[in-house]
C-alpha cells in the first residue's frame, strides 16, 4: 500500500508539479505543512487531504480512508487497511 511520501509524489505528478512548494501553493496549504508531512512530523488534516485529492483528480473517499490507514497504528491500522482493500480492491494505491 502506498505511503504518504509516495502519495505526495503522485499528487505532484498528476498536477504537473515539480516541487513540494509549488504543490503546496496549488492546493492552498502552507509549504511548512507539506514539509511536515514529508518528514513524518504530521499528517494532512481531512480538509487538506480533500484538497490534495481533488487537485490531483483522485477519489476523495479513497484518499480519506488511506489517510486513516497512515495515521493509526496497531490493530486499528490493520482494520483500516482491511477496510480499504475490501472497499477499493482495484485501487492503484495497493
Amino acid at each position: 500500500m502506498i505511503e504518504l511520501n509516495g502519495f505526495l509524489d503522485l499528487c505532484k505528478e498528476r498536477t504537473n508539479t515539480v516541487s513540494d512548494s509549488n504543490l503546496a501553493r496549488k492546493v492552498d496549504i502552507t509549504r511548512a505543512a507539506l514539509s511536515a508531512y514529508r518528514k513524518g512530523a504530521s499528517f494532512p488534516s481531512d480538509a487538506n487531504m480533500v484538497k490534495l485529492a481533488k487537485r490531483a483528480k483522485l477519489n476523495v473517499g479513497e484518499c480519506l480512508l488511506l489517510l486513516n490507514v497512515w495515521r493509526t497504528e496497531g490493530a486499528a491500522r490493520k482494520a483500516y487497511s482491511g477496510l480499504f482493500v475490501s472497499i477499493y480492491p482495484n485501487s492503484g494505491f495497493l
